[in-house]
């Protein structure tokens, strides 16, 4: 292996594992993880890692980021939170995360995502006169969405980290 494949290989796992980080904040780390095994591969002209491979990645992302939407969601639904609850807990677990990133050293970003979720389900369910019972309830299922979402990307993410370890080693 030469220099400056060494270099490329090192700049592809910091990139690969800023991308894991990023999913707290509810980036799409694994999209991002896959764009930058594609670059490598297309420069180093597939010799460390193989387009079977790629196509792998290609599938995981696309099931990673459909996934974290559906858990996200999925749940919600079945409570009976409505369209604008959950697009309030999109829109909370984003905020949430970006104002609880820096406690914890990063990792308050979770619970600013699930606190934000809950907290914009919650809010929109008592605008549309729900009891506050039910909205707490739609609040805090939109919430462990959330988190099953964000847990569920997240270890495909670290797969796709492993996978790429694994085929250039």
């Amino acid at each position: 292996m030469t220099a400056l494949n060494i270099v490329l290989t090192i700049l592809l796992f910091i990139v690969m594992t800023a991308a894991t980080i990023s999913i707290v904040f509810g980036m799409p780390g694994t999209l991002i993880s896959f764009l930058a095994v594609l670059l490598f591969v297309l420069v180093t002209k597939a010799h460390f890692i193989g387009w079977t491979t790629v196509a792998v990645l290609a599938l995981m992302t696309i099931i990673a980021e459909l996934g974290e939407w559906l858990l996200g969601i999925k749940d919600a639904r079945k409570v009976g939170l409505s369209r604008k609850g959950i697009v309030a807990s999109l829109i909370g677990a984003i905020i949430g995360s970006i104002i609880a990133a820096p406690f914890l050293f990063g990792i308050g970003a979770i619970a600013g995502a699930v606190l934000g979720s809950f907290l914009g389900a919650f809010a929109v369910s008592l605008m549309e006169s729900k009891p506050a019972g039910d909205a707490f309830y739609k609040g805090w299922v939109s919430a462990i969405g959330r988190l099953k979402g964000t847990i569920f990307k997240g270890a495909i993410s670290i797969v796709m980290i492993i996978i790429c370890i694994a085929e250039i080693l």
